[in-house]
């Protein structure tokens, strides 16, 4: 195990507030350096359940001795078991198993090594991308509104106002494994690049268009962070608000014109196959009836044609046309005296010689073909 001294490419600033209505503040984050990597991650305890903020708290503790005591090579697997340690932990310590009641959080989390910045989530809790002048969304939340803007049930205006706008379905502490979206490739930040992780009760104040607007017009992190805050208190803070924003230099990349950014979403791939499979059938199923059953394909040479009356039909270049019964003799046929059954199995890829009403059979057309 060994750690390297490495070029900072960073700068970082957290804050959290309590918000304007909240009695207490159940966010919580943290900002690390370790032998695997720098890690930033936000967590925001699940109201509606006992010691919500106890669980944020503890689950950030967790994680960060988990990855500050164990090397990893595999940054993926690092997070995915330092996440599901932490669950653990704290479902052993908050959990009530007799009621069947286990504080919960959400969590998203950067690890930052080489160069390379990681991520992953579980819960609503956002990470942004900022490049250029776009911010991506690179996590995909974990809430009974997102499920039902993705079937299109509800439009994007009746997700602001909707009464179960709080429900998530995934977070650590709730179930005994948590299921923890990680990007499947690492992002190469450049210089003035931007990563924000922050909770909902920012995102439910601030459209994307607003968070772009306020971190492209302050160049200075910390009022840039605290700008962010100050618009969602001022938009109703109807939430604990916390903000990490990190900001990259001595990169060694200039600030990139052009980046897109494609989800993971399994299911979209999977219609995608589905889709090209059946686009796929109906190809060849184009192309199997016109070659079978068109009767208006001209034929060559040397086609010999089963028609659906059970005749065979043979076409020389006189452009004659001679009928025999399908149970002749092949030697009979014009053309093919010269020829033995077995030059014109091999010739037609053929083990036995049966007819199908529509298929072309080829007769060899000179002495190499024997």
């Amino acid at each position: 195990m060994s750690q390297t001294q490495q070029l900072k490419i960073y700068r970082e600033f957290s804050k959290t507030d309590k918000g304007l209505v909240r009695n207490e503040n159940q966010d919580a984050f943290v900002y690390f350096e370790s032998i695997n990597g720098a890690v930033f991650a936000v967590c925001d305890g699940m109201g509606g359940i006992p010691d919500g903020k106890k669980a944020a708290s503890l689950t950030l503790e967790k994680i960060e001795s988990f990855i500050s005591e164990t090397w990893y090579d595999n940054e993926r697997l690092l997070i995915y078991d330092a996440v599901n340690f932490a669950n653990t932990e704290l479902r052993a310590k908050l959990g009530q198993p007799e009621k069947n009641v286990y504080p919960g959080t959400t969590i998203a989390l950067v690890l930052i090594r080489d160069n390379k910045v990681f991520y992953a989530h579980a819960g609503d809790s956002r990470i942004y991308y900022k490049t250029g002048k776009k911010l991506f969304q690179l996590t995909e939340d974990h809430s009974l509104i997102n499920k039902l803007l993705k079937e299109k049930k509800i439009t994007e205006t009746d997700a602001r106002n909707h009464i179960q706008k709080n429900i998530i379905y995934n977070a650590v502490g709730i179930r005994e494994t948590v299921s923890v979206d990680i990007c499947e490739k690492p992002l190469i930040p450049a210089d003035n690049d931007y990563i924000l992780i922050c909770s909902d009760g920012l995102t439910n104040e601030l459209e994307d268009k607003d968070i772009l607007k306020i971190i492209q017009k302050e160049t200075d992190i910390k009022k840039a962070g605290r700008q962010l805050i100050k618009r969602a208190l001022n938009n109703g803070g109807n939430d604990n608000v916390t903000v990490s924003l990190i900001r990259f230099y001595n990169t060694g990349k200039k600030s990139k014109r052009s980046f897109t950014f494609k989800k993971n979403d399994k299911k979209k791939k999977l219609k995608n196959i589905a889709l090209l499979g059946i686009i796929f059938l109906l190809v060849n199923a184009f192309f199997m009836y016109n070659y079978f059953f068109r009767k208006d394909r001209p034929l060559k040479n040397t086609d010999i044609i089963i028609s659906n009356s059970s005749d065979l039909i043979f076409k020389k270049h006189t452009n004659n046309i001679y009928r025999y019964s399908v149970g002749k003799n092949i030697f009979s046929y014009p053309g093919v005296n010269e020829y033995n059954i077995i030059d014109i199995l091999r010739v037609n890829n053929k083990r036995e010689f049966y007819f199908y009403p529509g298929e072309r059979f080829i007769i060899p057309q000179n002495v190499n073909d024997k």
